[in-house]
């Protein structure tokens, strides 16, 4: 099985060969290659991977929230 590292830009894990340091305000994190040759490209390609990954994002947080909310037997849905 080979290492994988979080990318923080997708907020997924990918192999170690296509992630690289990048170097954020609170320190040093780990980034995939693909996110960090989406912002390189145009100012429309970049909107269009941000968009991309936030709506990704977006539906991986509630499909977290879903899952706990299942989960746990002392949380009332209403």
């Amino acid at each position: 099985m080979t290492e994988t590292l979080f990318c923080y830009c997708c907020r997924i894990h990918h192999p170690k060969n296509e992630m690289r340091r990048f170097a954020t305000k609170r320190g040093e994190r780990w980034r995939c290659l693909r996110s960090i040759r989406a912002a390189q490209g145009s100012l429309g390609e970049r909107d269009a991977f941000g968009r991309q990954q936030s709506s990704l994002n977006r539906l991986a947080a509630i499909e977290t929230a879903e899952r706990v909310t299942l989960l746990s037997p002392g949380i009332r849905q209403s």
